[in-house]
């Protein structure tokens, strides 16, 4: 689990919060593999998307509907929109 204190969590007493929620933890993934981006070794991952477009959000994580056009890529989440880009050369 994760050592942030929750919503119920009683022993939580942060002043400045004065009873609210506690800040949520933003969760990005890699683009590529789909997993957490802060855990583990990206390094290939970075690697192969200079020469492929994205699978993954980055926010949410769904597979992303791509669109290829030469270099050129236009990839969609259903959640969150259209991100594009250009592929390097090979």
């Amino acid at each position: 689990m994760t050592d942030l204190p929750t919503a119920g969590d009683s022993g939580w007493s942060d002043p400045d919060t004065l009873g609210a929620i506690p800040p949520v933890v933003a969760m990005t993934y890699c683009a590529r593999c789909g997993n957490s981006a802060n855990k583990g070794n990206h390094v290939l991952c970075r690697q192969r998307l200079a020469a492929e477009p994205p699978v993954h959000c980055t926010t949410c994580r769904r597979t992303l509907a791509v669109e290829r056009s030469g270099r050129e890529w236009t990839a969609t989440c259903k959640k969150h929109g259209q991100t594009t880009g250009i592929l390097q050369d090979a």
